[in-house]
């Protein structure tokens, strides 16, 4: 089970379009929040990533399932402003 400490979500024509987890992947003997990443889903096949289909409903499932298979993105500061203020 992954520790997600944010998500941002997003609708297109009032369905699911893109799912976005601040994911802290720690391992349990290293410091909490050394290694947090952006990942994402999105509602179109991507090769090799989960993806969100017609039958995904929003829940806490479907956002440890983007945190699983999702890919990474490189941007998590400027999606996720000030989350590092948020944890402390």
């Amino acid at each position: 089970m992954y520790t997600i400490l944010e998500s941002k979500i997003e609708f297109k024509d009032n369905a699911l379009s893109r799912v976005i987890v601040l994911v802290d992947c720690t391992s349990s003997s290293s410091k909490p929040y050394s290694d947090v990443r952006a990942i994402a889903a999105i509602n179109k096949p991507t090769m090799g990533y989960f993806w969100i289909g017609g039958n995904h409903r929003l829940n806490m499932d479907l956002l440890q399932e983007v945190a699983a298979g999702g890919m990474e993105l490189h941007d998590r500061d400027k999606l996720f402003p000030g989350w590092k203020s948020k944890l402390k």
